[in-house]
């Protein structure tokens, strides 16, 4: 089992048998196998998804301080 896979199992509660198992492979792109197949460094589509996330999150609280920053100098008059 890897990153790119999923396994499952049906089971028999009453007798304790196991009736089936197996994983699924999640396939990758042609994209993706072929940025492989050409030995550079792969980057997955969970990382991507891992970076974008981060960049949101650092956008968020940029956006977050300058809120509290106006709202802090509208208090104390600075703002009209």
């Amino acid at each position: 089992m890897g990153t790119n896979s999923i396994g499952w199992a049906l089971i028999d509660s009453d007798d304790k048998k196991i009736l089936g198992m197996g994983s699924r492979i999640i396939p990758m792109t042609q994209d993706v196998l072929d940025i492989f197949s050409g030995g550079k460094p792969l980057e997955t589509q969970t990382a991507a998804r891992t970076h974008f996330r981060g960049v949101r999150r650092i956008r968020e609280r940029q956006l977050l301080r300058r809120q509290r920053l106006h709202r802090v100098l509208n208090v104390l008059g600075f703002f009209t």
